[in-house]
């Protein structure tokens, strides 16, 4: 080939490849330019939000920000006419442990976050979200954490692209709309049931002071033992389950079992708009086995929300359990609970180990 047809190709290409990356920055520019995204750091400042997932929820916010360890963020994206798209709400955690002796620190995101409805580029708003974590992202951190994505395939293209690590996860809940929670009951379980009732034991939900104190203290009696499961403090589940003005918050609740006057299991649920979420929940067991605490705590919150139709119920305590969790995730299964797999993404500080840890997972 000659050499002028030679350069004459290689200034084609150079030109085509400065066209395509000006194009790219035009677009770029042009979804940035329509859309701007605010930070919130205190909920006096935040604004009238969309409702929809209790994790992304104000309600949440406020309960991160009287959680010790916690700051929380939330992340507000406008259109060009300054209204509301959508909103993620971010954590930055902090752990402290004695044995093994552990200071770490994390950014922990729970869901893809609420958007407006008919929103359909709901995945390039939250690339858009995942850049400003990246740039609030400092070097004591030691990793970001992402999890409880309802679709997997979401946001697939923003993990892979800024080295994410995809780890199996398990979710596990039960719809409602179809059966009552009796049907779904296993024989065993509706026997247990059956015999705790018979028994004298009653359960409820929470409404005054000294109910909702005393199934706070068993919650934390039962938290205080467990490695992999930890219960936010008191100041944080008071603001759980109150309003700023002091009445019962809608967006959460606590449940008692109760027998002979002495409060035996408890359970706390949490409340989007179609789903309620079972977030904590313990019995005394061991002291009381033919009343069958535990089991009457998840039940309690289970016919509840059956109750006052919502069409799922999901358990959230299966999310990081190991296996040597293992029977407590078969124990779910015997209220007619249903396993989806899904994926938790990490992204650490350091790139190598990214890499590494990919070439091993994906």
């Amino acid at each position: 080939m000659p050499r002028h047809c030679a350069t004459n190709e290689f200034s084609l290409r150079e030109d085509t490849a400065l066209f395509l990356f000006s194009l790219y920055l035009q677009t770029k520019t042009f979804i940035q330019g329509t859309m701007r995204i605010e930070i919130f750091t205190r909920r006096s400042q935040l604004p009238e939000l969309m409702e929809g997932s209790a994790t992304h929820s104000v309600h949440m916010f406020g309960v991160l920000e009287k959680s010790n360890g916690c700051k929380p963020y939330m992340l507000v994206a406008y259109d060009e006419d300054g209204k509301e798209i959508g909103h993620l709400l971010i954590t930055k955690r902090r752990d402290i442990r004695l044995f093994p002796p552990v200071l770490s620190y994390w950014y922990s995101i729970l869901g893809e976050g609420i958007y407006r409805e008919g929103c359909n580029n709901r995945e390039e708003i939250f690339s858009m979200f995942m850049e400003k974590v990246f740039d609030m992202f400092d070097f004591r951190h030691a990793f970001i954490e992402v999890q409880n994505i309802e679709d997997s395939r979401f946001a697939y293209g923003t993990f892979n692209r800024h080295n994410f690590i995809p780890v199996r996860d398990l979710r596990m809940y039960i719809s409602l709309h179809s059966k009552s929670p009796t049907e779904r009951l296993t024989r065993s379980y509706r026997a247990h049931i059956r015999k705790a009732e018979s028994n004298g034991v009653t359960y409820k939900r929470a409404t005054t002071a000294g109910e909702i104190s005393a199934g706070l203290q068993l919650l934390k009696n039962y938290y205080m033992s467990k490695t992999r499961r930890t219960l936010p403090g008191k100041k944080a589940l008071q603001a759980m389950l109150y309003n700023d003005d002091g009445t019962l918050s809608d967006k959460a609740s606590l449940f008692i079992v109760q027998y002979r006057g002495k409060t035996i299991g408890s359970s706390i649920c949490l409340y989007d708009r179609e789903r309620a979420n079972l977030a904590y929940s313990c019995g005394l067991r061991k002291r009381y086995p033919m009343q069958y605490p535990g089991i009457m705590a998840i039940w309690a919150a289970l016919t509840d929300a059956h109750r006052n139709g919502y069409p799922h119920f999901e358990f959230l305590e299966v999310r990081n359990i190991s296996r040597l969790h293992a029977n407590f995730v078969n124990t779910l299964l015997n209220y007619g609970g249903k396993q989806v797999g899904t994926l938790r993404w990490y992204h650490f500080k350091w790139n190598w180990i990214n890499k590494i840890l990919r070439a091993i997972y994906v």
